[in-house]
């Protein structure tokens, strides 16, 4: 689709597909399946053990769940620094998340053999380790010492603008991190305010300034539908960032979804109906129309810029990175879906390769539960895993593929999982009807498809119904190779 032919108003893209009007407080979906045969995790522990995984290429991800402030919208595993603690917090945690890898590594033998092509540690404000190098240099050099890092691994890690500050980034770039991730959210002081974030815009636009400095990618998360914005706050806030030259802009609608439910995050304190009721009735949320409004000054002024997303949600600027515009962690999660290996409380990763059959792994939610049992247990802290299968295998892939705004390669999925996308069901259909909608267009001389610009503006709403509903959990006749 020709940019000339994108629709920038959300909501009358929205009227022209109805079946992918989702509301707000309604919004508890996740590009990763909540589908397939739950395993104990006994069972999980067997199909990590089995799976071969020596020389394919993973993802590694810790997860670090502390931080110095909680916003109001965050639904991720988290919990904060003990008040004149925090040397201690996070040598524990750094302990605790060694531990957990280094029980992955003693007994399952694919896992030192794996092609790390990219390592991420999130949270949480995951840069907290970079105040002082003794939490973080014995992390980085665990992870270098006793994993197969390819040359050029990307290695990133996510903080707050108070974060990266000029002694932090110089620490960061001496172990060899090349990529970061900066939350800012907004730019207006009473918007963060609101949601409980403790910077300014002038602490934000000066990480900003420190990250440029590095001559690294990274991306600034933006919000928008948040209290206080407007869509001419909004725009402004774009406007600075590109002409500041931000590699990566992420821009994320607020979704009130209760990862708590869906078993992979902390409920966020707006998911209570009672806070949640309360600033509804108060008016503090913006309604859907300058919600909508507030996404297409953001879109309006990224394309203004050159910037392109990819993948969908985030907006980079040509030549960032090799490969399709797109970050090496996001083509191993998601273009690729390649194996993810997942460590710290509430991280869940999968183990995929080429099969047909993939297996996610979940681990305890509970931060008190997990350092209890990382304390007082040899065994891994799992809570459960999940077996994907036929249409259910098949349309996570998608999903993840969809997601990353990249090719999907026809081949790919009849040699993988022998389903012709365009001529078998439920696949045909679900893709004619994308198709139709200019959702999706068909390129490279029907070798493969991709979504539209319209198609990524509504890439969540289109993974759930189309791919979670439509294909995963169709009744046709699974496909066979």
């Amino acid at each position: 689709m020709a940019v000339h032919d994108l629709e920038l108003d959300l909501g009358a893209l929205l009227e022209r597909n109805p079946a992918l009007q989702i509301p707000r407080d309604e919004y508890n979906i996740n590009v990763t399946s909540n589908e397939g045969g739950r395993l104990t995790p006994a069972e999980l522990t067997d199909e990590i053990a089995a799976f071969p995984g020596a020389g394919q290429p993973a993802h590694l991800y810790f997860h670090l769940p502390l931080c110095n402030y909680i916003c109001h919208f965050c639904n991720y595993v988290k919990r904060l620094v003990p008040r004149g603690k925090e040397d201690s917090s996070l040598r524990l945690w750094q302990d605790l998340l060694i531990e957990e890898s280094r029980r992955w590594l003693d007994r399952f033998g694919w896992v030192s053999g794996a092609r790390i092509d990219s390592f991420y540690i999130g949270g949480g404000t995951a840069a907290l380790l970079l105040n002082s190098a003794d939490t973080i240099t014995p992390l980085v050099e665990h992870v270098r010492r006793h994993y197969q890092l390819t040359d050029g691994a990307e290695f990133n890690i996510e903080g707050n603008p108070e974060n990266f500050t000029r002694d932090n980034l110089a620490l960061a770039r001496d172990l060899g991190f090349n990529r970061f991730s900066l939350g800012v959210q907004s730019l207006q002081d009473e918007v963060n305010e609101f949601t409980k974030r403790r910077h300014t815009a002038e602490e934000s636009l000066s990480a900003v300034r420190n990250l440029l400095d590095t001559g690294c990618p990274f991306n600034v998360d933006m919000m928008f539908g948040l209290p206080y914005q407007t869509p001419e706050s909004v725009r402004a806030d774009l406007t600075a960032f590109t002409e500041l030259g931000v590699p990566t802009i992420t821009i994320y609608r607020l979704r009130n979804a209760d990862r708590a439910e869906m078993g992979i995050g902390n409920r966020a304190v707006w998911n209570n109906p009672a806070v949640r009721d309360r600033l509804i009735q108060q008016g503090y949320f913006p309604d859907l129309t300058a919600t909508y409004a507030m996404r297409q000054a953001a879109v309006e002024v990224l394309l203004d810029h050159d910037y392109y997303p990819s993948p969908c949600g985030w907006w980079s600027r040509p030549g960032t990175y090799e490969g399709g515009n797109i970050p090496q962690t996001s083509k191993n999660k998601w273009e690729h879906y390649d194996t993810m290996i997942a460590h710290g409380p509430g991280a869940y990763g999968w183990l995929t390769g080429d099969g047909a059959e993939f297996v996610q792994t979940h681990n305890d939610t509970d931060i008190s539960g997990y350092v209890r049992y990382m304390q007082t247990q040899p065994d891994l802290p799992l809570a459960y895993g999940r077996r994907l299968d036929g249409h259910k295998a098949i349309g996570t892939a998608l999903g993840f593929n969809f997601k990353a705004n990249q090719p999907i390669v026809l081949d790919r999925y009849k040699r993988q999982f022998g389903a012709d996308l365009l001529e078998t069901e439920p696949f045909a259909s679900a893709f004619a009807d994308l198709i139709d909608r200019k959702l999706v267009e068909v390129i490279d001389g029907g070798a493969a498809l991709k979504p539209t610009l319209d198609g990524e503006a509504l890439h969540e709403e289109i993974i759930y119904h189309y791919f979670h509903q439509r294909i995963s959990l169709s009744d046709a006749p699974v496909c066979r190779r």
